[in-house]
């Protein structure tokens, strides 16, 4: 299992990141076939070694040799399965397969294992009976094992004291093996020595074993907790604080549910780990280096979350500043645009009769006093200009260098930064940022860490532009105004009129009407396009927003009679009166409202059709976010491996069906990519005729490309859990028939202790039984070490699956901004714990 640590100058010992390989199938294939050799390798020294003790009792007996031949061809196959392990291990190598060391040494070990066969198998068939069983200084042995128990350090890093604690336990097999031929020793005084040496080696393995592995489980953990501030630091560098981000409010939302429900939880576990590590140090633990390094990076990468939390915060209030303004700005922009359009449509003195002029320059006279106040709402966007933040640089690099501001204190590789102070911009690469200091030091460092101060130029162009049409307004009110008082005083002058212009205004004024009525529904179209969708409730809003078009399209056909009796009206005036002036403005004015009421028409028409696919796109995304969070919630739930091969199978095949029912679900995200186009289509019909963008465009892809992340990540977590599971279901068959069986001859050992009551025939007989279980004792050796290396093998397997548990939990708690799932329930224990229980010495 990888270590997850950032690369830190922080001393000699501090740890450094490991990135997992991604397996691909010929790796796969290819560990298969290494794992598969291997086995075959140790099953044939198993099988030579105990049939050499065999042939061994035979010579002693004086009986002849019976596996000589069967042995040396056992040795030579293996020599030659070696051959190819060594070319498989280069490969696995190449291939950057995160054991390919491990597997290196395992694959000399065998080697080892293998040439020290083949010398006992010269040994044995090639002396006398007399000479057959070597002799061997076990007090040398002891001191060469002591030696290098004493030489033994411990790793600064998690692979490497995971390397170590597989190796320890190879040697602490080996010295307990040491344990039944001292006894065979007849000089008591020469043996009591030899007892007092060999407890101080095997009291020296028990204690750097019982080390290796509370240093192994204190690195796991520091471990996880360092991925998981990982993946937080990688989020908020990751996450885009520009302008163009529309979806700050759950952001907002997520943040504030974090601060108030897991901060404090998280900060907790922190402060639990590193009590835990000053409680090691306490105890004089001999990995102090290793144990104070992580404890050092699990503080730095907590402190370092704690700043990007601070600059998560500062940034939410630029964004949400800054959208305020653009959205006060827009207002103000559509409100003095409609002013400007009803002065020209609604104000114009043309064909309209003194009660009439009387009754629009009432209202002007409204409007003036409500654009005198409005003129402060204008100077409180000019204000307010000078304040926004230019959020269009966070995402380009600007054409000349520009000030930033440090928002917290940050340490990076190439330098730090001190919250509040000034540097220079001098390129954005995304989500780092090359600054410049006081000095003209170049540092690197992520670009959340920064702000870039007011002024923003747009900002400022865009109250300016505000102002001049405000004014111009004003002006023109004020024009609009002269003009329907100096006509309202003709009128009043000219007295009522003839006949002929008393029908051409009436004619005009009906159209005027159908026009306002044509007006006030195209508004209500537009307003229902514009804003964009609520985020919370985008189906239901989308579907609302389709029942209140249907509605301004019933409106329409009730306006659609009106429209058609005024035109007949005025085709009637104009064929008494063909080739007059009057006549010629009546067809102008019919013209016009024709062509506006076919606009509403058309503008009506697409608005509903990019709404009704807008509510197929949102229900579909919504359908999406539903099935893959109940796959994700089905996942999460699953702290470790089951226990039994029962459990096991059935885990796997809920595993398959799972991935399999997945697979098939596929079909609905490829909907939403057709309704994410047909809303594209849709989209881009209104914004070339009728110049109305969408508001939810930018969202909807960026949820629909989440979607297919979140689809591909819980298919990659579904295949490595399989792929584990047949690891750990492989390996603990292996270790729990071994062990059984270890156990059984271990539990049947009878018992030869000699009682007061045996006569000295029996007293011998019971000694010459001892000696010979002793040796049967010995012979179980190899079979121990397989066990243990089963059980190691499912150890790792089971780590690994409970890590990738652990990386869907934190990934999901941090997207949804939620407790833990684990705080919910009492957490199971792991089996490779209890496995890791029975293996102890």
């Amino acid at each position: 299992m990888n270590s997850l640590f950032r690369k830190r100058n922080k001393g000699k010992y501090s740890p450094t990141v490991q990135k997992k390989s991604i397996s691909s199938k010929e790796l796969s294939e290819l560990i298969e076939r290494l794992q598969k050799n291997a086995d075959q390798v140790e099953k044939n020294i198993v099988e030579a070694d105990s049939r050499m003790q065999n042939d061994l009792h035979k010579l002693k007996a004086g009986q002849p040799a019976q596996y000589k031949d069967h042995t040396a061809s056992k040795l030579t196959e293996s020599a030659k399965l070696l051959y190819v392990l060594d070319g498989d291990a280069a490969i696995a190598r190449h291939m950057k397969h995160p054991q390919g060391d491990m597997i290196t040494e395992d694959i000399r070990q065998l080697k080892e294992r293998v040439a020290n066969l083949r010398a006992k198998h010269d040994q044995i068939y090639n002396f006398t009976p007399l000479d057959v069983e070597p002799q061997v200084n076990w007090s040398k042995v002891i001191d060469e094992k002591q030696e290098t128990l004493n030489s033994q350090g411990f790793g600064t890093d998690l692979p490497l004291v995971n390397s170590q604690v597989e190796e320890h336990n190879i040697f602490h097999n080996e010295v307990m093996a040491i344990g039944p031929h001292i006894s065979k020793e007849r000089d008591k005084e020469y043996m009591s020595s030899l007892q007092v040496k060999y407890q101080k080696l095997l009291s020296g393995s028990q204690q750097r074993q019982q080390d290796l592995n509370s240093l192994q489980d204190y690195m796991q953990r520091c471990t996880n907790k360092l991925y998981w501030l990982d993946q937080q630091a990688k989020d908020r560098m990751h996450y885009d604080w520009s302008d163009r981000n529309l979806d700050y409010p759950s952001r907002r939302r997520q943040y504030e549910n974090f601060i108030n429900r897991n901060l404090e939880e998280r900060e907790e576990a922190v402060n639990k780990l590193h009590a835990e590590g000053d409680h090691l140090l306490a105890q004089n633990h001999p990995g102090k280096n290793p144990i104070e390094a992580h404890m050092e990076a699990v503080h730095a990468d907590w402190k370092e979350y704690l700043n990007l939390l601070i600059c998560e915060e500062s940034h939410l209030k630029f964004m949400e500043d800054y959208h305020q303004f653009q959205k006060n700005a827009t207002d103000a922009q559509e409100l003095l645009k409609k002013v400007d359009t009803d002065l020209d449509q609604k104000y114009s003195p043309d064909f309209k009769d003194r009660y009439q002029l009387e009754s629009l320059l009432r209202e002007l006279d409204d409007q003036e006093k409500a654009l005198d106040k409005y003129e402060a709402v204008v100077k409180s966007l000019q204000t307010h200009s000078l304040q926004v933040l230019p959020l269009k640089y966070r995402r380009e690099s600007p054409l000349k260098p520009i000030p930033v501001e440090a928002l917290c204190d940050y340490e990076g590789e190439e330098g730090q930064v001190t919250r509040g102070a000034r540097y220079t911009l001098t390129k954005n690469n995304g989500d780092i940022w090359d600054v410049t200091d006081n000095s003209g030091n170049k540092i690197c460092i992520p670009g959340v860490c920064f702000m870039i101060p007011p002024t923003d130029p747009e900002a400022l162009a865009l109250t300016d532009n505000i102002a001049s049409q405000s004014q111009s307004v004003k002006q023109k009110t004020a024009s609009s105004k002269n003009a329907l008082q100096q006509r309202y005083e003709g009128l009043k002058a000219d007295g009522i009129g003839d006949a002929a212009s008393i029908q051409v205004r009436q004619l005009l004024a009906g159209l005027e009407k159908v026009n306002s009525d044509l007006d006030k529904q195209e508004k209500a179209i537009t307003a229902n396009l514009r804003p964009p969708l609520e985020h919370s409730r985008a189906v239901q809003d989308s579907a609302e927003r389709s029942k209140d078009l249907k509605n301004i399209s019933n409106e329409v056909r009730c306006i659609e009679p009106e429209k058609a009796k005024k035109i007949q009206e005025c085709e009637a005036f104009i064929d008494t009166v063909p080739n007059t002036g009057n006549a010629t403005l009546v067809r102008n004015k019919a013209e016009d409202t024709n062509k506006k009421y076919n606009q509403v028409v058309q503008l009506l028409g697409a608005a509903q059709e990019k709404v009704d696919v807008a509510n197929h796109l949102e229900k579909s995304l919504q359908q999406g976010r539903d099935l893959l969070s109940a796959y994700e919630n089905k996942l999460v739930i699953e702290d470790t491996v089951p226990e039994d091969l029962g459990a096991l199978d059935h885990k796997k095949e809920e595993l398959l069906a799972m991935g399999m029912e997945l697979q098939s679900k596929r079909s609905l995200l490829n909907e939403a990519e057709q309704n994410l186009q047909k809303t594209k289509t849709c989209s881009s019909t209104l914004a070339s005729r009728f110049q109305e963008h969408c508001p939810d465009l930018e969202r909807q892809e960026a949820e629909l490309h989440k979607l297919n992340q979140r689809f591909n990540n819980l298919s990659k977590q579904i295949d490595h859990r399989s792929q584990t599971l047949q690891k750990a279901k492989s390996s603990y068959s292996t270790y729990r028939s071994g062990y059984n069986e270890v156990n059984q001859f271990l539990c049947n050992i009878p018992n030869y202790e000699p009682q007061e009551t045996d006569n000295i025939q029996q007293v011998e007989t019971k000694l010459k039984n001892q000696m010979t279980l002793l040796g049967d004792i010995a012979r179980k050796e190899q079979e121990v070490q397989k066990v243990s290396a089963d059980a190691q093998r499912y150890q790792q397997a089971v780590k690994d699956y409970e890590l990738e548990a652990e990386k869907l939990r934190s990934i999901l708690d941090m997207e949804n901004g939620r407790n833990g799932y684990m705080n919910k329930r009492p957490r199971l224990q792991s089996p490779a714990a209890k496995v890791k229980e029975e293996v102890k010495p």
